[in-house]
């Protein structure tokens, strides 16, 4: 340029990737002095960029000697702007250029920069620099800010999961078991309350509810539900039944009760004494002793009606306590009893 006496301004850049405005300068091209681009990049750099490492400076002048190799008439067709992602460096105010009177031999300067495109260009950078600088923080400012809205999501999430909507939709979700018992939803209380199940059995036991325990054997099935089912049903024989092919089962004491009363309908008392050793339970220990006293007391009756020097008053009154003993034997052996036991009449 110097030697066709062609002036021109040339403009360049060093910025840094994440600061949109880090360094921009121009130099004037043409004025009676030559001036090579990186011999200006390498004095730009030792100037201003003093602080940045040797090895990152050099390293950019390859980059531009490379650059230069590949396109060699770039500087002299065009106005340069030479960028970098590794100098960091505070902005700098736009040096004013002045420019020459052009000579006579001189081209027209806007065939080779256009002063409408460039101030276009300068008013956007201005443009881009503000903005940058809005969004421009501190290393502190970050962390500060990461720190805010992270103590934000947490709150945020503690309010969510523990705040009173969400425990009631947790009830919701798991119904109490006392409201289950009340609407017979025995199939919920199976699902939610599995652990529950056989004190609900006893209590249904307790309160002679033959519907409740039916309702039981419906959602699960099983044999000791079938035997409670048929001692209040009085099908002794099929609890007899059950617990023959069903001996390793874990029965209650309530369970072990049932069958050795049914044992006792039978006939069979050394059965029914052997389970109250597992049941303990008052009512059939009254009834085994009442059947044993039934037992011996028509044994005896008999015996004495033997006797031919009986008087006719007394074998009369012998044959009807005999007939009450039998009939009160019967009704065991049909499952229906009374026993006194401390003043009061028990019927099962």
């Amino acid at each position: 340029m110097l030697q066709e006496g062609i002036s021109s301004s040339l403009h360049y850049h060093i910025k840094e990737p994440t600061i949109p405005v880090s360094f921009r300068s121009s130099v004037m091209l043409g004025e009676g002095r030559p001036m090579n681009i990186l011999l200006l990049v390498n004095q730009t750099l030792n100037t201003v960029f003093t602080e940045k490492p040797e090895e990152e400076k050099r390293y950019l002048i390859q980059l531009l000697e490379q650059a230069f190799l590949e396109e060699p008439s770039a500087v002299e067709e065009k106005e340069q702007e030479v960028e970098t992602p590794i100098l960091v460096s505070p902005p700098i105010e736009e040096t004013i250029i002045v420019k020459p009177e052009k000579s006579v031999d001189q081209r027209p300067l806007t065939e080779i920069v256009p002063e409408n495109n460039t101030g276009k260009r300068r008013e956007f950078r201005k443009h881009v620099q503000r903005i940058s600088s809005f969004f421009r923080f501190s290393k502190k400012s970050w962390i500060v800010l990461f720190c805010l809205l992270f103590l934000l999501s947490l709150i945020s999430f503690f309010v969510l999961v523990f705040s009173p909507g969400s425990k009631t939709e947790a009830v919701k979700k798991e119904p109490s078991l006392e409201s289950l018992l009340e609407q017979k939803n025995l199939a919920k209380v199976a699902t939610y309350y599995p652990e529950e199940w056989e004190n609900i059995r006893l209590d249904y036991i307790n309160e002679a509810d033959v519907i409740g325990l039916k309702g039981m054997n419906k959602e699960k099935p099983s044999d000791l539900l079938n035997l409670d089912i048929a001692y209040f049903e009085k099908e002794y024989n099929q609890i007899v039944q059950i617990y023959e092919e069903n001996k390793d089962l874990e029965y209650a004491s309530i369970d072990y009760a049932f069958v050795g009363f049914s044992y006792l309908v039978k006939g069979n008392v050394k059965q029914a004494e052997v389970l109250n050793l597992y049941a303990d339970d008052p009512d059939l220990k009254a009834y085994i002793a009442d059947y044993k006293l039934t037992e011996s007391s028509i044994s005896e009756t008999k015996q004495v009606l033997k006797r031919k020097d009986l008087t006719k008053e007394l074998r009369t009154e012998l044959e009807t306590k005999l007939n009450e003993a039998e009939k009160h034997l019967q009704n065991y052996h049909q499952g229906k009893v009374e026993v006194k036991q401390n003043g009061k009449k028990e019927t099962l």
